[in-house]
This record gives structure tokens, C-alpha cells and sequence, in this order.
């Protein structure tokens, strides 16, 4: 599946073609009876769609869905869908999004047992959750595009492609230019998936204990027990094939010098059909741009001192013709070169406009911006250099390059010995050196003793050496040399001998209450003769210790309401001692900022936020003004507090309360909340 180009009317792409070669449009109009909308889903349906000031909150590129009644009478649904929505539902420029959805939900079955799910993009299972009230139910929805506004190509990876169609060997045909009549149940084609009757899954199958018994939609498939399946070939499709190609503007930059006319340098992309791609502006005559393969070209010749301010590309091939805009800009010639001998930048630069010689700039730097002298040359003395530059012009354009290293390369690191921490020891016990932290490309290692009570070292010729402390107090010397390139290099430790001593105490410090998701710092310390720390988790959800060998540890708390505890052993030349921490949290604070229903599509629009940051805070929703009522649904709150909850053709509406209420994953809760309940 491929995106097509950008419409300029609402922002979002003019279609989206799957494998097979389809495109389909996006449908935003609710007054077209085949779009999947209803003219109430516009702000003022008296009004033609405008963008954004009378435009629906999703419309749809692909709409398929498939019902069914469960034994218990219950619902069965599925929802396929490359759907188009804003980030915070309300259509606002710049907030536009695409995404793909696969969506199940079916009520009334047995809980904790497993269902297998097939439709034409796949096979699921689950596992039915409680429902509360003695029965089972699944609740899932798979949202795969863009989160933030724009980045339509990220609907790709959704699994909700090649299309599907109406079946063209059941009559009656879908009406002319649509894949499919919403209106109408069909039968479907499209699926790549084969099921194990060897059946393309053009189906909506739900198998499990007793589904069937009762059911009006009893599976009729040969070989599958109808009392553990129900299954159904009909659904509702929506989807407009796209008549437009559509075109984009990829670089508009112009050239101009004294001695010859201004030329313009057009770059445009469109559907790979043949199109006809004509560029028009001010000074310009209309010029038809060359190409294949969905890629054109163009250099159009301008007859003023300056170029124009804006052109048009057309696609004449469309019906209406697509038209994008652009502002041509200047282009940058650049090169930028580093001499590792003399540390010295040069950045050669010159604008295609040698009438006007815009100022050229090197910006975003470190350094603040650097114009480039008139010359076109900049010569800037470095010690950190970046892998590429950014130059921008006055006249408009950017360019960016990478930067080309010439010269000799760095000298490595000389050897460096590291003998290790002095020591306090008791007599006759074993003493370690340790030479683990020397730097550098060592060839060999040497341990002496330079004073002292003689005595002998063991594995002298090794990166960790050993000896047995004598019965001799007072101060040993030794010596670690180490051999390798830009060698040799010593070090000293030195080692005191001492009768014993009693072991130290560990402090471990005061118990602490941090907020989820921050970083927690563990502060140990210990009075008597220490030689190391060791801080370890003992109770509560796994987390990674940072530094836990030394006297200050650090970890990330979970986003959950727990609590943890963690021990600090403390080692000496008397022995060692431990002590323990306990570190805990409060409860997350969830505050809803719209609770909305709408009786006539029994659509849900929830949002809110919550002081404990996603990913991994899930918040559930309960109709009602406590925790006991219907799961309404669950919703995770984004990186940035928030969260969303929506729901189109609910089974699920208000109770006598008109409330709902709230638990977070992360501990809060909120009770009672009013809904606003609109037509």
C-alpha cells in the first residue's frame, strides 16, 4: 500500500492505493449516502463541508463492518477500517491523522475462556475477561497511523490492506465509483488470508464454547460445529475509488544571473498513471512538466526582475484538476570540508540568484548563526564537529550537507596503569590487587612491591594480583606497570596492614514517598572502615539499579501503586552490615476534561488527564457513579498526561445516573462525573 499526495482542501492524503492497484479517496462528505457518515456528523448540516470550520471529526477511506447475535442474544462486532481523524477530535489544521483499525468486540460469552476470531485480515484470539456481572467479553481495538498530525505514511503498517470490495459474482454490483453500498449488506472479496478449510477469510467467524446454541447467525460452514460458532459473510463497505490522481510539489527553486532570464526549476509527484502536469504563475508561460513513472519535471523560463512569489502546479489530468501551490526559493550550492591537521571548517556556499546575492547563513550550529562572508567562503576553528550543516538564504532556500573529513586520523589513547583503591586490611588476610581499570591497548602487566614487610605476590604478571597481608603493621607500597603503545605506564597503591576492627554500620537512610515515573535516588552511608557498597532489590516489582556499587544508587519507579524495598550491605576490614529502605508512591491524579454522549449514533467522546505520564497508565471507565457499574473501556494516557476515549455505535449507553467513574492502573480514582448527553 502506498499514500498519495496531500489534498489542499483538508490536508490529509487524496488517497491511499493498496497492492492490487485500488485507491480510494477519502469520502468527507456526509450528504454522499455512500460515505459512512450522516449529515449530523457536520457542525451545521445546513452548510456545505468546509475545512475546518464545518468538516466531520473521522471520515473514512475504508469502512467495513460485520454483525452478528451471539446465543445469548448478545452482540458481535467488527469494524475494518483506514479511517482519518484529528488528534483531539475537533478538526483543526495541522492536527490531521490516519490510521488503521482493526476492532472486536463481542458481549455475553463465558469468561475466561478462549475465542478465536477470523476476518479477512487475520486470525485472533483472546481470552473473554470478566465482565462484572457473571459473563465474559472481549473489548479490542488495534489503531496502527499517526499520532501527532501528519506522518500519514505511518498507516501503512496497519494490517487493514489490500482493500476490500463487494463480491463481484453476487449480484446486485456496488453502486458506480464505490467499492461498496454501506446501506446494503453483501458479501466481500479481498482477503489474502486462507482459512483452514482452504477458504480466502472473506468472513467474520467467532469460535468458542456454546457461542452458537440460540444463535441466529449459526455457523453454516462444513466441517465447523455450529453450537461453538457463528459466522456471517455480510457486511456494510464503504469506500469511494479515487478519480483523481492528485500532485505534489517536491522543490520549486529558481535560478538568475545578469547575462540570462530567470529559469525556474520544478519537481513534482503524482499517481504512476500518465498525467498531464501544467505549472502557471506570473511572468511565467503555462508550461507543461515532463515525466513518468509518477515523477515530473520542469524548467520554466520567468520574465521579471524577480521571480514569482507563488506558482501552480495543475494536474489537468484530474477531474477537477488538483492544484498545489509553491513558493520558489533560491537553491544553495554548498560544500563543507574539515581538516583534521589544522581543526579548520571550510564551508564553500553561493545562491542560483547572482542578481539579487542573497545573505547566506550557516544556522542551528551550536554557535548561533554565522553568516558566510561575501565570498561565498567560511573558515571556522573546531574541536567538535558536526556531521553536517544547515544553510539557509534570505531568498528563501535551505540546504543541508554532510561534512567531508580529509586529513590524519586521531592518535589513539596511551596506556594508563590504574593500581586501585588504597586499602586497610587485617593481617593474614588475603590481599587483591587490581589493575581492571588501566586504559588503553596493554600489551602487559607488572606488580612490585617498592616498601614494606616483604611479601609474595601472586600472579605477579597479571591484571589482578594477590597476597597474603603479614603480621606486620604498618604501610605496604606496591607498583602496577603496565606495557603497550605510548608505554609503559605505573601506578601505586598502597596497602594498610591493621589488627582488627569492628565491622561498619550501614544507614541506608529514610524511607521515601516519590511521585511514579521519577527517578529515585538511594543515598546509603556508613560509619567505621568501609571498602564497598552493594545496594539490591528484596521486595516489590523488578526495577534496574544504576550505580548499585557505590554509596548512591538511582532507578526509574514503575507506574503502578506499589511498593519497594531495597538493601545496602556494607563491606570492611571487620566484616559487613546491611540495612534496609522502603520507597513508596501516591496514587496518580485523573481529571476528565469532556464526558460526552451522543444519542443518535450512541457515540462516546471521554477525554482527560492524569499527573502519572503514559505509556503504561491504562485508564478504565465505568458507567455509573461508582466502580462497580459496565466497563465502558479502557484507554492509555499518552507521554505527554493525556487520554482518549471514543466510541461510535455503542452497545453500551448511560445508566439513570448519567455518570461515569474512573480507575487508573496507577492507583486514582475518580467517582461520579456528569456526562453531557447531546441528540
Amino acid at each position: 500500500m502506498i499514500v498519495g499526495p496531500i489534498n489542499s482542501f483538508n490536508g490529509y492524503p487524496v488517497w491511499y492505493k493498496d497492492e492490487n492497484g485500488l485507491k480510494l479517496a477519502l469520502n468527507d462528505n456526509p450528504n454522499d449516502p455512500f460515505s459512512g457518515l450522516l449529515v449530523t456528523d457536520l457542525p451545521d448540516p445546513t452548510q456545505p463541508v468546509s475545512f475546518p470550520d464545518n468538516y466531520p471529526e473521522e471520515a473514512f477511506y475504508m469502512l467495513a463492518e460485520a454483525e452478528m447475535e451471539t446465543g445469548t442474544g448478545e452482540r458481535a462486532l467488527l469494524v475494518l477500517a483506514l479511517e482519518a481523524a484529528f488528534v483531539n477530535e475537533v478538526p483543526v489544521e495541522g492536527e490531521q491523522i490516519v490510521f488503521g483499525r482493526v476492532r472486536i468486540r463481542i458481549f455475553g460469552l463465558q469468561p475466561n475462556v478462549e475465542y478465536t476470531i477470523t476476518h479477512p485480515y487475520g486470525i485472533d484470539t483472546f481470552i473473554a475477561e470478566p465482565d462484572g456481572e457473571g459473563n465474559g467479553e472481549i473489548n479490542f481495538t488495534e489503531d496502527i497511523g499517526g499520532v501527532n498530525g501528519g506522518d500519514f505514511e505511518l498507516a501503512l503498517n496497519s494490517r487493514v490492506h489490500p482493500f476490500l470490495r463487494w463480491d463481484p459474482a453476487v449480484s446486485p454490483a456496488p453502486p458506480e465509483g464505490y467499492i461498496g453500498d454501506p446501506n446494503q449488506l453483501h458479501p466481500i472479496t479481498g482477503s489474502v488470508f486462507v482459512d483452514r478449510f482452504g477458504e480466502f477469510q472473506n468472513i467474520f467467524r467467532v469460535e468458542g464454547p456454546g457461542i452458537g446454541i440460540g444463535s441466529p447467525d449459526r455457523a453454516t460452514t462444513p466441517g465447523i460445529n455450529p453450537d461453538n460458532c457463528i459466522e456471517t459473510r455480510n457486511f456494510s463497505l464503504a469506500g469511494k475509488i479515487s478519480t483523481i490522481s492528485g500532485v505534489d510539489v517536491n522543490r520549486a527553486t529558481y535560478s538568475q544571473s545578469e547575462n540570462s532570464s530567470g529559469v525556474i526549476d520544478v519537481f513534482a509527484t503524482t499517481d504512476d498513471s500518465p498525467q498531464e502536469i501544467e505549472v502557471t504563475g506570473e511572468n511565467m508561460n503555462p508550461t507543461t512538466l515532463l515525466g513518468e513513472n509518477g515523477v515530473y519535471f520542469g524548467r520554466v523560463s520567468f520574465t521579471s526582475a524577480t521571480p514569482p512569489n507563488i506558482i501552480t502546479v495543475t494536474n489537468l489530468s484530474d477531474n477537477p484538476p488538483s492544484i498545489k501551490e509553491a513558493v520558489p526559493v533560491d537553491f544553495i550550492s554548498a560544500t563543507a570540508n574539515y581538516d583534521t591537521t589544522t581543526k579548520n571548517l571550510t564551508i564553500s556556499a553561493s545562491s542560483s540568484d547572482v542578481v539579487s546575492n542573497p545573505s547566506l547563513i550557516v544556522s542551528d550550529f551550536g554557535l548561533g548563526d554565522i553568516p558566510i562572508p561575501l565570498d561565498g567562503v567560511l573558515i571556522i576553528n573546531l574541536i567538535s564537529l558536526p556531521a553536517s550543516i544547515r544553510i539557509t538564504s534570505s531568498a528563501g532556500g535551505v540546504r543541508e550537507i554532510p561534512v567531508i573529513v580529509d586529513g590524519q586520523s586521531n592518535e589513539p589513547n596511551p596506556v594508563t596503569a590504574n593500581a586501585g583503591q588504597d586499602q586497610r586490611v587485617i593481617f593474614g588476610s588475603e590481599v587483591t590487587l587490581n589493575g581492571t581499570n588501566s586504559t588503553g591497548p596493554i600489551t602487559g602487566y607488572q606488580w612490585t612491591q617498592l616498601t614494606g614487610t616483604p611479601v609474595t605476590i601472586t600472579n605477579p604478571n597479571s591484571v589482578i594480583a594477590t597476597f597474603t597481608a603479614p603480621e606486620a603493621f604498618g604501610t605496604l607500597v606496591f607498583q602496577l606497570t603496565v606495557q603497550g603503545e605510548g608505554g609503559p605506564s605505573s601506578d601505586t597503591v598502597n596497602i594498610e596492614v591493621i589488627d582488627a576492627v569492628p565491622p561498619p554500620v550501614a544507614n541506608a537512610g529514610p524511607n521515601q514517598v516519590v511521585p511514579q515515573g521519577s527517578e529515585v535516588l538511594l543515598s546509603g552511608t556508613a560509619t567505621g572502615d568501609v571498602t564497598s557498597f552493594q545496594w539490591e532489590q528484596i521486595s516489590g516489582v523488578p526495577v534496574i539499579l544504576s550505580t548499585a556499587d557505590t554509596d548512591t544508587a538511582s532507578f526509574i519507579f514503575p507506574k503502578q501503586m506499589v511498593q519497594l524495598e531495597f538493601r545496602l550491605t556494607v563491606n570492611g576490614p571487620g566484616g559487613s552490615s546491611t540495612d534496609t529502605v522502603a520507597i513508596s508512591t501516591v496514587p496518580d491524579t485523573i481529571v476528565v476534561t469532556r464526558a460526552v454522549f451522543r444519542t443518535r449514533d450512541a457515540r462516546w467522546r471521554i477525554t482527560g488527564t492524569s499527573d502519572v505520564f503514559g505509556p503504561g497508565v491504562i485508564i478504565s471507565i465505568f458507567i455509573g457513579n461508582t466502580l462497580g457499574g459496565t466497563l465502558l473501556g479502557q484507554v492509555e494516557v499518552d507521554p505527554l498526561g493525556d487520554w482518549v476515549f471514543r466510541e461510535k455505535q455503542s452497545t453500551i449507553e448511560p445508566d439513570e445516573s448519567q455518570a461515569i467513574s474512573l480507575q487508573s492502573s496507577s492507583g486514582g480514582t475518580l467517582l461520579n462525573v456528569p456526562i453531557t448527553i447531546r441528540q
